[in-house]
């Protein structure tokens, strides 16, 4: 006799789980993201999850919108001398950021740059960019949007 599982009902609807973990904080919570047609449809605190034991904030379990939405960049983007945004390839867009950064360290010394990480990327992005930050630039000035 075979078990089932609670992927046997999913598959039936054509959703697939995926097991990964959360990106919105450094706490590392195991979820399990329920996709169909290659869109998230929900996202579930892993039972086993060590560091979350079944449970999730707010954000972990609900904010997955951003992933699917229309406005989301998808290719980079620099701002052209007509004031308006242009599609560039990834070592332009490159180029112009390190640019911008030189510019202002030049012209304002390196205490005027900063940086900001984000709460939506895995915490070794976030060391890398604190790294980046004082070693590059020899500022401390680093912050990060992982505000409740």
């Amino acid at each position: 006799m075979q078990t089932k599982t609670l992927a046997d009902p999913l598959s039936r609807h054509g959703i697939r789980k995926v097991r990964t973990i959360c990106g919105y904080c450094g706490v590392g919570c195991a979820v399990d993201v329920l996709a169909r047609d290659n869109r998230i449809v929900a996202i579930h605190p892993a039972w086993d999850g060590p560091a979350n034991q079944g449970a999730l904030c707010i954000k972990g379990q609900f904010a997955y919108d951003y992933v699917h939405h229309p406005d989301r960049l998808t290719h980079p983007l620099v701002r052209g001398r007509d004031g308006r945004f242009h599609r560039v390839s990834w070592d332009e867009a490159l180029d112009a950021a390190a640019e911008g950064f030189l510019r202002v360290q030049a012209k304002y010394g390196r205490h005027a740059i900063y940086g900001v990480a984000s709460g939506r990327t895995p915490s070794e992005a976030n060391y890398l960019m604190q790294k980046f930050i004082r070693v590059a630039f020899g500022t401390n000035h680093i912050d990060n949007c992982s505000r409740a």
